[in-house]
Formats: structure tokens, C-alpha cells, sequence
């Protein structure tokens, strides 16, 4: 049994609404068909309006015939290939882009694509040409394809480095100066993301601006920040971001503008280290200025004071010259009178003579005191600097202990611890004066109103290799260890100001370095201080005419 095969269903053939001619006049491209000798058989409506040409001025010849050809000289041997092709059966179709001139001259931008039809014998019936106007079209693209090269150019040739930046903090593009910036090659910042190659102490600040970013608080921020380099370098830079977003006005990606600021950075920190330089200059200029003046003040106030003294001198030569003669007749007579009364051995009636003798060894004992008294003001108004010979040391520290007692008792006890030394070499009056001052510091550094709490001590020893040690204590509030250093130069003094000039110690120093001797000074503070005069030994008969 045979079977025969299923026939597929007919269906009724389908009927159109319009006609092919509707299909080409209302086309939005140009449709022209050529007949094999490419002359112009059928032009719509849309090749009128793109050429300019109307389909009477065309059909049966070519447009432009006679006045100007209709395809741009430089494209015509383009054109004629694609035809020529056709025409011999090379192609069934092909695409030609060509430039073609319209009706009043102007050059139109053309894409063709062209169709050869045959009969069943292959005989060539027409060539079907469909053409689309891409001036416009090309235009644009000539215009985005400019945009992208200008964009490339700044992106690539920006002398800031720029990047573009993921919401999520990934690099998608970076230009060639970011990655000389931070020292890597394009496919390793392709690798990395911006918290990185952030130092790490900037990191929350960076992001903190960004978040405020993607919430609309800001359109935009900078900031100065430190970035790490490949090598581990810290290097400053300063970051402006913006950020992009697409149509629906979701966060796209961040803009990124980098400029490495560590030139500026490091002259501005150079810059500082010079002002400060000049600061602290000028600061010290202005100390040194002000010091200065104090010392010229002190200077002057010194002078006033010498001078003051001189007169004082003078006047104490003087009043000890005047008082010296009858004082030597008023102890000549108490004398003699004494002597006298000695030698009565019988009783005067009425007269007390033991009484008597008593009252007039004590007025002996008063002139003599007068004298004394005298003899040291002489000393101290007229003795000679200039003359260097053995000096009782003893002698001379018991002259100023007298002119010191009354600025000492008021304050301490004082204390005497003497050994037996000989002389020494240099001046009475000076070392005088070096040892009033230094027992005048002594009662000064101790406060007063505790008396019997504070002591004054003077020792007197030999120190060997031929030296006398004169030593002059107190126990009062030292001397601050800062201050040790500089506690012999002129016009340093940690008195209250009007107290001293600061040049008591100064001058001491400078007399008995000059003596031959040393100077020391050993202080704690709340403890006492001691100053030690090492002094040369003298030997009786020398001296020295000059000092």
C-alpha cells in the first residue's frame, strides 16, 4: 500500500493595501533606477529633494548632464568601479560611499547601495540604486570623533594626573601623568583602588568627603592629602572630585584631578624654617639689644655709684685726717692719766681711784677703737691698687668682717674657723673688697628674721702647692644650677631689680684672677652656696711695684 505525500495547506496569496509605486515614492531614501546604459529611468520624490533635481529634468539622461557631473571628481573612479562591477556580473549588489553634487553646487555626503537586475536569460534589466544623506550623519561623527580626540588629548596630555573612579573606589581609567605621579605602569592602576594609594591617615578624611558626595551634600571638594608611591615614598598632592551621574541620576563614577604638591610643600616648609630662623634672630637681636641696655643702665648707675664712693673716700681721708690729731691728744692724755693713777698707792678721800682707773681704761679702750675705727677708713678711702706685696690675710678679713657686721647680724650668726696660714701675695685694699663683697652676697642670700636658723662662715686654711683657701659660707637659698655658669659675668645677677648691678662678682673674679688666685663657687638650691678664693702665697720683704 502506498502512501501519498501530505500536501501543505494552501493559503489564499496575500492582497496589499498598497503598491510598490506607494513603497517608492513615500521611501525615506532615495530610489533611482538606471537602465543598462545608466541613464536614468526612474527618480522618487525623496532623490528629488536630496539632489535637487526634478524626475522630468533627470529621466532619460543623467543628472547635472552638461553643466556639472554628478559625482565629486576626486570619488568618480570609485563610483565607476562599483557600476562597472555591476554591469558585468561581478556583483549582485555592493555599497559604494561617495561624495555627490546637488543641483545648486553644493557637495552632499552619499552611501549607495546599488542592485543589478536580470532576466532569466542574465541579461542586465536595470541597476536599482538606494541612497541615504549621511552628511549629517558623518558630520556628527567627524564632530564626536574631534570631541573624543580632544578629550584623549587633554586626558592623556594633562599636566595633572586624572583619573576616573568607581563608586566603589576601583580605577577605570587613569591618565599618563598619575601614573608618573604615583610611579605605577596603566595595567597596575588598573589593579588597584584609591584607599591604596592613600596614606593611611588620610584615608578617613578622603572618604568621609566622598560619602558627602554621592549624598548631593556637595557638588564637588578638595582637599590636601598624601599619597604612597610604588616605592613606599609618602608623597603631598592636592586631589579636586567630582562625581558623574548617569540619566537617572544615580552615582556613575568620580573624576579625580591630582597635582603633586610636594615641591610646593617642601619650599613652604623650607619657608617656615627660615621665617621661624628669623623669628627666633630677630627674637634674640631684640634680647640681645634689650640686655645691652640693662647693662649700659647698670653701667651708668655704677659709675654714678664709684663716683659717689670717690667723693665718699675723700670725704672719709678728710674727716679721718681732722679727727686723728686730737684724737691722739685724747689718748695720749688718757694714757698718761692712767699711767699717773697707777702710781698712787695712798688712799684720796672721797675719791674712788680703782672706779676712777676703770673709767679711764675704758675711754682708752674707746680712743683706741676711734683710731682703729679711723685707720680702716683711711685704708679704705686711700689705699693703693697699684701696689702687690704680702698681705695679712686674717687682718684683712677681719677689716671687711667689721665693715659687713651690721648687714650680717640682722640676718645670721657668724662663724669663724681659722687655721693658722701665711701671706698672701696681692693688695689689701682688694682683696678687702673681695672679701666685703662676698660676705655682703652671704647676708644678702640669707632671709632675714630667722637669725639663729642661718649661719655666715668664714674658714681660713692652706690648700697646698702653696696656696691660702679663704672660704665664705652661708645656708641660705643657693643658687639655681642654670645660673652656675654665668654667675661671674658683668652685669648677670639673680638679685631683685635695684638690689645689685651685677657686677660685684664680676669685678671679684677679675681681681683675683689677676692676683695670681682662683674663684669658685659651689651652691644647691635651698642649701647654701660657698665661695672658695685660692689665693698665692706671699713672703714677707717682697713686693711688687706694679700690679
Amino acid at each position: 500500500m502506498s502512501v501519498s505525500p501530505l500536501k501543505p495547506p494552501s493559503h489564499p496569496a496575500p492582497r496589499w493595501t498598497f503598491s510598490t509605486l506607494d513603497l517608492t515614492e513615500k521611501s525615506p531614501v532615495a530610489i533611482i533606477e538606471w537602465d543598462p546604459n545608466f541613464r536614468v529611468r526612474y527618480w522618487n520624490p525623496r532623490a528629488e529633494a536630496m539632489f535637487g533635481w526634478t524626475q522630468q529634468e533627470v529621466l532619460g539622461g543623467y543628472p547635472g548632464q552638461g553643466v556639472r557631473p554628478f559625482v565629486y571628481e576626486e570619488d568618480s573612479e570609485l563610483a565607476l568601479q562599483a557600476v562597472i562591477r555591476l554591469r558585468s556580473g561581478q556583483e549582485r549588489w555592493n555599497r559604494c560611499r561617495n561624495r555627490n553634487y546637488r543641483r545648486d553646487g553644493t557637495i552632499i555626503q552619499c552611501e549607495w547601495y546599488s542592485s543589478a537586475l536580470r532576466d532569466a536569460d542574465g541579461q542586465l534589466l536595470c541597476i536599482l540604486s538606494q541612497v541615504v544623506d549621511v552628511t549629517e550623519r558623518d558630520q556628527t561623527l567627524l564632530q564626536l570623533e574631534e570631541s573624543e580626540r580632544r578629550f584623549k588629548s587633554t586626558f592623556e596630555q594633562a599636566a595633572v594626573g586624572i583619573a576616573h573612579v568607581n563608586v566603589d573606589g576601583r580605577f577605570l581609567r587613569a591618565n599618563t601623568r598619575l601614573c608618573e605621579i604615583l610611579g605605577y605602569s596603566l595595567h597596575e592602576m588598573m589593579t588597584h583602588t584609591a584607599e591604596l594609594v592613600t596614606h593611611p591617615e588620610d584615608i578617613a578624611r578622603d572618604q568621609e568627603q566622598a560619602r558627602m558626595l554621592l549624598h548631593g551634600q556637595q557638588p564637588m571638594y578638595s582637599m590636601e592629602k598624601r599619597y604612597i608611591r610604588k616605592g613606599g615614598e609618602a608623597i603631598w598632592c592636592n586631589l579636586t572630585v567630582s562625581l558623574v551621574r548617569r540619566q537617572d541620576g544615580t552615582p556613575d563614577y568620580f573624576i579625580s584631578v591630582v597635582e603633586d604638591i610636594s615641591r610646593r610643600r617642601r619650599a613652604e616648609q623650607e619657608r617656615d624654617v627660615l621665617l621661624a630662623r628669623e623669628h627666633q634672630a630677630r627674637t634674640e637681636a631684640e634680647e640681645l639689644v634689650r640686655r645691652r641696655s640693662e647693662e649700659l643702665e647698670a653701667t651708668r648707675n655704677a659709675l654714678v655709684q664709684a663716683e659717689r664712693l670717690a667723693t665718699a673716700g675723700q670725704l672719709a681721708a678728710g674727716v679721718g685726717h681732722e679727727i686723728n690729731n686730737p684724737l691722739a691728744y685724747v689718748l695720749a692724755n688718757v694714757m698718761y692719766a692712767v699711767e699717773e693713777l697707777g702710781q698712787l698707792h695712798a688712799p684720796v678721800a672721797g675719791v674712788d681711784l680703782a672706779e676712777v682707773k676703770q673709767a679711764l681704761v675704758q675711754a682708752q679702750k674707746g680712743a683706741e677703737r676711734i683710731r682703729d675705727i679711723v685707720r680702716d677708713l683711711r685704708i679704705f678711702a686711700r689705699g693703693d691698687p697699684e701696689v702687690i706685696g704680702p698681705v695679712d690675710v686674717q687682718a684683712a678679713l677681719e677689716f671687711s668682717i667689721a665693715m659687713a657686721a651690721h648687714e650680717i647680724r640682722q640676718r645670721a650668726q657668724l662663724v669663724r674657723n681659722y687655721e693658722p696660714v701665711p701671706f698672701v701675695q696681692g693688695n689689701e685694699t682688694r682683696l678687702g673688697q673681695v672679701f666685703l663683697n662676698l660676705l655682703l652676697n652671704a647676708a644678702q642670700a640669707t632671709p632675714e628674721g630667722a637669725v639663729e636658723q642661718h649661719r655666715v662662715t668664714v674658714r681660713l686654711c692652706t690648700a697646698g702647692e702653696g696656696r691660702v683657701c679663704i672660704e665664705v659660707s652661708d645656708t641660705g637659698k643657693g643658687i639655681a644650677a642654670e645660673h652656675l655658669s654665668r654667675i661671674f659675668e658683668p652685669f648677670f645677677t639673680t638679685k631683685p631689680v635695684g638690689v645689685g648691678t651685677g657686677l660685684g662678682l664680676s669685678v671679684c673674679h677679675g681681681i683675683v684672677t689677676g692676683l695670681g688666685g682662683q674663684i669658685e663657687v659651689d651652691s644647691h638650691p635651698g642649701q647654701g652656696t660657698t665661695f672658695r678664693v685660692l689665693l698665692p702665697v706671699g713672703h714677707p720683704g717682697e713686693q711688687e711695684p706694679e700690679f
